[in-house]
């Protein structure tokens, strides 16, 4: 395909070789009839091919390195990502070598810079990797096996990188190629190589709305336009004058299978989100042996006990190491709520980039004491409190500490709308001097869109993929196209409530041309005539003298006859 008069294979390739230290390129891709061209193409530019199986990219991956040692190096690039950074690359590259690392990879997986794994990695892998997921997306079987290889995780914010703007830099549908043609065809005729800080700029600009801004950008600098101060998810910011951060809440609606937990993140993905929530618990660390024990029989229970209905509802530590992995390959960021500090210790070594206190945690001290000694950023939720008790949460996990978020929401499923009371947003923001979105319980979307125009930057919503299945989470949730609704009403609401600065725009000049008020004639004005304010009247057009523009006419000479009712001119006067 080309990228803007250029196939996106070549852009690619261009961007390996730019790596000083790279002593081969190979293009691994599949035997399929349909990729001759690529074949084809990679012969002329001068760089191996391997082809192999369609679905089997990890094994590709492994005959391209055939001929390797063991302790060889390979930089994993994926061919739709046609910016690749070569100087993060290569200082990402030596934090991978100089430490005896196995894999090292930016957190999230990057589209700016590759990943870095052994040949002998990569062969132990195609050798024990048995899942269908594994085998397709390659080094998924590596990052969920660090007891196995020797693994790196860089910040995703490494070296400058800018994981919000990331998703932009990659070209997997038709919309993203027509934004990117439009990036190149604004930065590459002014600049020789494009780098990554003017994509940067350029996004930023273009996000405001300011398309002839970002297709100005040439000045080459460290400017971060539209960042601000606060904190961010995983490198993606959350503030008010960031886009407002839309997070899907799965929670249990998985109802502990595998397969409804990945089309969940399916849904949010496809509709606009930025990240997903679930839950973790130890149940026998959360209920006494009586609640345990207690029978739960009823239409919404999973076992014949609440113990047991609880155990059922639980994913254990592998099935969270592997729907992160797919929440990453979904473009989403994937983070759970931790209900007890067995569940803090297991979502750190999953990876959780920030943890959410649930409003029944609120008054659980300890619990937010554990969670504050992680130093990842946190998320308290406020359904079942009052101020008095936030106070004390976030005395608990902090203090006054900048990366903490809280929640406003009413612990009522459904809540009722007359319950949602969005201005006690404005009234925990005043009180404790943090960011205040909201978690939203209702059965609809229209809370959530006011919450954003009212400036929530996160919304917190419960998805499903069904009202009907059991469980009360479930009734208070969205289903697909009601999330599709959400995210597209909340990013129309950011769109139309602008900078805040009043100014006119280029874009009502026809209709000022043709609706405003200029100078015109109200009577006769014979040559010779001092024009003065009695002889004025405004009418349409509006592309003659304005009235304040007045005394460019008035006490002059009319040099000719001028009829009435005529629009006035400058050059009809001396």
């Amino acid at each position: 395909m080309s990228v803007g008069g250029k196939p996106l294979l070549a852009r690619v390739i261009e961007r390996v070789r730019a790596i000083e230290s790279i002593d081969q390129v190979t293009v691994a891709t599949t035997t399929d009839m349909a990729d001759d061209p690529i074949d084809a193409m990679a012969r002329h530019l001068g760089v191996g091919i391997c082809r192999g199986d369609r679905q089997d990219v990890l094994d590709r991956f492994r005959q391209a390195a055939e001929f390797n040692a063991d302790d060889d190096c390979i930089l994993r690039y994926t061919a739709d990502n046609p910016i690749y950074d070569p100087g993060v690359t290569q200082l990402a590259l030596k934090k991978h070598l100089e430490s005896d690392f196995e894999y090292t990879h930016i957190d999230g997986l990057s589209h700016m810079v590759p990943e870095f794994l052994s040949v002998g990695a990569l062969r132990r892998a195609a050798e024990l990797a048995s899942e269908d997921y594994d085998r397709e997306h390659v080094t998924p079987f590596i990052r969920k096996h660090t007891d196995r290889f020797r693994c790196q995780t860089l910040a995703a914010d490494f070296a400058g990188l800018r994981p919000e703007l990331d998703p932009h830099l990659t070209i997997d549908n038709q919309e993203q190629l027509e934004v990117f043609e439009s990036m190149l065809y604004a930065l590459e005729p002014k600049m020789e190589t494009v780098d990554i800080q003017a994509c940067y700029r350029w996004l930023d600009f273009r996000r405001a709305g300011l398309e002839s801004a970002a297709n100005a950008v040439v000045k080459q600098s460290d400017d971060r336009s539209g960042q601000e101060s606060g904190f961010h998810i995983a490198g993606r910011s959350i503030g008010r004058r960031s886009p407002c951060f839309i997070v899907a809440e799965i929670g249990q609606n998985h109802n502990g299978q595998m397969g409804m937990a990945k089309r969940l993140i399916d849904v949010a993905a496809d509709s606009g989100c930025d990240a997903v929530k679930f839950q973790k618990r130890d149940i026998r660390w959360e209920l006494t042996e009586e609640a345990y024990n207690r029978p739960y029989e009823n239409p919404n229970s999973f076992g014949k006990t609440y113990g047991q209905h609880r155990e059922f509802l639980e994913l254990d530590e592998d099935q969270h190491i592997e729907l992160r992995e797919y929440a990453i390959a979904r473009g989403v960021i994937y983070f759970c709520t931790a209900c007890d500090p067995p569940s803090v210790d297991l979502m750190q070594r999953v990876g959780n980039p920030v943890f959410k206190i649930a409003s029944r945690d609120i008054t659980n001290i300890p619990l937010l004491r554990k969670v504050s000694e992680t130093n990842k950023p946190a998320i308290i939720s406020t359904g079942m409190a009052g101020l008095e008790e936030i106070q004390e949460a976030i005395e608990a996990i902090g203090g006054t500490r900048r990366n903490l978020l809280i929640t406003h929401c009413v612990s009522q499923y459904p809540t009722e709308i007359k319950h949602v009371n969005l201005r006690a947003m404005e009234t925990i923001e005043k009180q404790f001097g943090c960011l205040v979105g909201l978690s939203d319980h209702t059965t609809g979307i229209i809370t959530c869109v006011a919450a954003v125009a009212m400036g929530a930057p996160f919304i917190e919503k419960h998805i499903t993929l069904s009202r009907a299945m059991p469980g009360t989470d479930h009734a208070a949730a969205l289903e697909e196209e009601g999330l599709r609704r959400m995210v597209r009403y909340i990013r129309t609401v950011e769109l139309a409530m602008g900078d805040g600065e009043k100014a006119f725009l280029p874009e009502v000049e026809s209709a000022k041309v043709k609706l405003a008020r200029s100078l015109t004639s109200a009577v006769q004005i014979p040559r010779g005539t001092v024009l003065e304010e009695t002889h004025l009247i405004m009418k349409s057009p509006g592309d003659g003298i304005p009235w304040n523009r007045r005394e460019m006419v008035v006490g002059k000479r009319a040099r000719v006859d001028i009829p009435p009712d005529s629009t006035l001119r400058t050059e009809d006067f001396q």
